[in-house]
């Protein structure tokens, strides 16, 4: 034998994303080309356990017609060439030792899947995708990385079609395009795209690179499509203005156009502080548009049914064509969600009610099916109802945190601008709904009543402003509960009272 060891490929891919296909494209291209191949497959649940794997050995030559022995699954430090299809997945595969700097070539798609730690976090818990696709360069001898579910969708095609066109163009593989094609062709199934897929990929890896945003039309103003949009760009810096253009539109379609006006005018009370910052209005208006938008029964009923969501669950599914499918809802509203539709007097009184016969944490289970004609009037109705939300209990709970919190920050640029940017950034403590929501209230309340208040009040040392509501924060994303929270408390409490310090 001319090289008695075998190319050892590994595939990494989620659910419904063609994994097996693709293993299958491969082998079928290897024995065509005239080589020995086995492939196998470990199964995984994705996000959780990991991905599912499938594992190919290609070996190219042979001497006296022997059979060889080949591994049914992957060793450590031992892969020649891998795919994967998410970038987390990829990065677990350099964990497990499987992309090695000294022999893995890596075609790996930097589109996320998030977790359910990443979407469950207090805060953005999102990973850091520059930090994963840095140490993925760094790991591998040479590396593709692009958003190839992007080029699948705008070539028509499948992640997996363009991973295999991605294979074939790096050219590590002793196989010929062409019998990478003969295999999609032998396959039979949705043949045409799957070709567009492949080509697609093909031309990525060749070129080396996605093609990449105009630089100069990415630093123009941003777009006015109406006044309020023209009103800010012309309240605040282009950074903030970009956001502000986005939260418009999310409140307009939130609640109408007058809800989007009161966001405008919100922020337009710090466009005209001295000391506000591009980086604070920015942030601002980022956190004020999600604030403004908060999650009550309305809401959740609207992004049941908004536009384009059932089409999203097909894919998701991986149903094509013109099959049907049904999608049930469940949901489980408490007193609380339910009874802050009323208004404010009214919910107070019945919520109060109902907590004195015990009944505050029963809930009404409910299975609504979105793709039915009397579930989606149910949500269709509900959603309708935007109108009533600014005369909800609800509604003038939001409206008195916001403003609270607004003004905080006001009293602290100030005094101190970089403390003002904590303020701001604490209104991520307060999201989501029901028992997620009071935590977060919670412990934003704490902050503001034992951290930021003494500090504006001048019964706290200045220079510790900044750092200790950045610690707060920190504190009370790290355990919903508190504790870390009230022992920062504590530790404040300790501190000589800037009277003691000028006494001393």
């Amino acid at each position: 034998m001319a090289d008695p060891r075998p190319v050892r490929v590994l595939i990494a891919a989620l659910g419904g994303e063609g994994g097996g296909v693709l293993a299958s494209w491969i082998t079928n291209a290897a024995v065509a080309a005239g080589h020995v191949a086995q492939r196998t497959s470990i199964p995984g649940v994705a996000q959780r356990t990991g991905a599912t794997t499938y594992y190919l050995e290609i070996l190219t030559a042979l001497a006296n017609d022997a059979k060889p022995v080949l591994a049914l699954n992957p060793a450590p430090g031992e892969v020649d060439v891998m795919l994967s299809s998410e970038l987390l997945e990829t990065t677990r595969a350099v964990q497990a030792g499987s992309i090695t700097p000294t022999r893995t070539h890596l075609i790996a798609s930097t589109h996320r899947v998030f977790t359910v730690d990443e979407k469950s976090a207090m805060a953005d818990g999102r990973v850091d995708p520059a930090r994963m696709q840095e140490v993925l360069r760094k790991f591998s001898k040479s590396a593709v990385l692009a958003d190839l579910a992007a080029t699948a969708r705008d070539a028509g095609s499948h992640l997996n079609a363009v991973m295999l066109g991605a294979l074939s163009g790096i050219k590590v593989l002793p196989i010929a395009a062409d019998f990478f094609r003969a295999a999609i062709r032998a396959e039979g199934k949705a043949v045409d795209s799957n070709l567009r897929g492949f080509e697609a990929g093909y031309a990525l890896a060749v070129g080396g690179t996605q093609p990449q945003a105009d630089t100069k039309a990415m630093a123009q103003a941003p777009h006015a499509d109406n006044e309020l949009d023209a009103l800010a760009i012309s309240l605040l810096p282009r950074e903030a203005a970009e956001i502000a253009i986005e939260g418009i539109r999310r409140l307009t379609n939130y609640q109408d156009q007058r809800y989007a006006s009161l966001y405008l005018d919100r922020l337009e009370r710090f466009a005209k502080n001295k000391n506000a910052s591009a980086e604070l209005l920015r942030e601002l208006a980022r956190l004020l548009a999600v604030r403004m938008s908060f999650e009550d029964t309305i809401r959740v009923a609207q992004l049941k049914i908004r536009e384009g969501r059932i089409e999203r669950l097909r894919r998701e599914a991986g149903v094509e064509g013109e099959a049907l499918i049904r999608v049930s809802e469940f949901m489980k509203p408490g007193p609380e969600e339910i009874f802050s539709m009323l208004p404010p007097k009214l919910a107070r009184r019945t919520l109060a009610w109902i907590e004195r016969r015990g009944w505050s944490e029963r809930s009404v289970k409910m299975r609504v099916s979105t793709t039915g004609f009397f579930g989606f009037l149910r949500l269709r109705l509900l959603a309708g109802l935007r109108w009533w939300r600014l005369h909800t209990l609800r509604y003038e709970e939001e409206k008195v945190w916001t403003e609270r919190w607004l003004d905080l920050t006001e009293r602290a640029l100030s005094q101190s601008p970089e403390a003002a940017k904590a303020v701001v950034a604490s209104a991520a403590l307060v999201k989501g709904y029901g028992e997620t929501m009071k935590r977060g209230l919670k412990n934003w309340s704490l902050l503001a009543d034992f951290v930021i208040e003494p500090f504006l009040e001048g019964k706290l040392p200045r220079d510790h402003f900044a750092d200790a509501v950045t610690q707060g924060r920190i504190a009370a994303l790290k355990d919903p509960d508190g504790k870390p929270l009230g022992a920062l408390i504590e530790a404040l409490r300790a501190l000589p009272r800037p009277q003691q310090i000028a006494a001393e």
